[in-house]
């Protein structure tokens, strides 16, 4: 209700803006030739003075932009979802024709509705017309409007035409408006060509967030193919980052051949924390399809820190799968350090089973 009495000022406002842009300075118009006498002029009323002074008022006001008066429905809602629908009322509202213009408005907007509306409509325009979208995000002033709207209009043309979204990111200036797009345009091609996206990572500039688009995009690549994203991976020379790229490549891998993922993880990187954090990934995932193999990997695994909690979520996962069979493996476990710390976290994982069966169990009589 909210929403619909916003948009009804807003049409009611935009209507009367162009009344008033088309009103005449006059409100008698006199006709050519010689002017009426006096006796042949209409005698005021009440009402028409009335209305000749809110006529006065109005015109010494400044007229709002029309982008702000769309705004007015947005910035009335709280509600997330009716925001929302506000905003896509207010981006149907604009023409094709009005779409540049309207945008230039919006770039001299700094309020959060502004930046809001105004990348929705380059997503807009960037679906019907991605190079002129592109043409006019890229002659913005140098700051932050400029990096968002190459950025939408490269994720947007992405979606239709990879190539020749990667050639106009390859034409725009050295700037941080560049890197924005690369990264933007990388995230979207590593989803179905991670080895583009990992080309277009590779030309930014070492930074945090090219480092985790590396990541993520070899972890996409070895969904597909681990081998392959595992040697590019240890071919990488900055040895910190490499040993990221092969931790993904492990994770991303362990649910298609848990076996490779582990030896990758055991043999390819360097014994600490991230060694620890991927095996335990590893272990996790290779668990939920064949916790019998992960648990004769895990028991064969060397005495290192990373291997208390290997076998902690080994078997919180196979208890909850199947109790009987992950206690076998204990049993006929040698006695020893292993054996205990499997009993220890067993005992555990069924204690953690009944107290959550126990919570969701219906109490009281008919």
């Amino acid at each position: 209700m909210k929403t619909m009495i916003a948009l009804g000022l807003v049409m009611f406002s935009l209507l009367l803006v162009i009344a008033l842009r088309r009103s005449s300075t006059t409100l008698y118009p006199v006709s050519e030739g010689e002017p009426d006498s006096a006796e042949s002029q209409p005698r005021p009323t009440a009402a028409h003075t009335r209305n000749v002074a809110s006529h006065a008022l109005l015109a010494t006001q400044p007229v709002q932009p029309i982008h702000a008066i769309l705004l007015v429905a947005v910035e009335a809602e709280t509600d997330s979802d009716r925001r929302s629908e506000a905003l896509e009322h207010a981006v149907e509202s604009v023409s094709d024709a009005e779409l540049p213009a309207m945008l230039d408005s919006l770039v001299r907007d700094i309020s959060p509705g502004a930046a809001e509306l105004r990348q929705l409509l380059v997503h807009r325009w960037a679906e019907t017309n991605a190079p002129a979208a592109a043409a006019w995000a890229t002659q913005l002033p140098e700051g932050s409007a400029r990096r968002a709207a190459l950025e939408q209009v490269a994720i947007t043309w992405a979606n239709a035409d990879l190539p020749a979204t990667a050639g106009w990111v390859r034409t725009l200036p050295e700037d941080d408006g560049k890197q924005a797009a690369t990264l933007g345009l990388a995230y979207e091609a590593a989803r179905t060509e991670p080895l583009v996206a990992l080309e277009l990572a590779s030309t930014s500039p070492p930074t945090r967030e090219r480092d985790d688009l590396l990541v993520h995009s070899v972890s996409q690549w070895a969904g597909t193919d681990s081998a392959a994203a595992a040697d590019w991976a240890a071919s990488v020379p900055d040895s910190s980052l490499r040993q990221h790229l092969l931790a993904a490549v492990a994770v991303a891998s362990a649910e298609q051949d848990g076996a490779a993922a582990a030896t990758l993880a055991v043999n390819g990187l360097v014994a600490g924390e991230e060694q620890d954090r991927t095996v335990v990934s590893i272990v996790q995932r290779w668990a939920q399809n064949s916790p019998q193999a992960a648990a004769s990997w895990v028991s064969q695994f060397p005495d290192i820190p990373s291997r208390e909690p290997a076998v902690q979520n080994l078997l919180a996962l196979w208890t909850a799968q199947d109790a009987k069979a992950a206690g076998n493996w204990l049993r006929e476990l040698p006695a020893g350090p292993l054996r205990n710390l499997g009993i220890t976290a067993y005992d555990q994982a069924l204690a953690d089973r009944d107290q959550t069966s126990a919570a969701v169990a219906p109490t009281g009589g008919l």
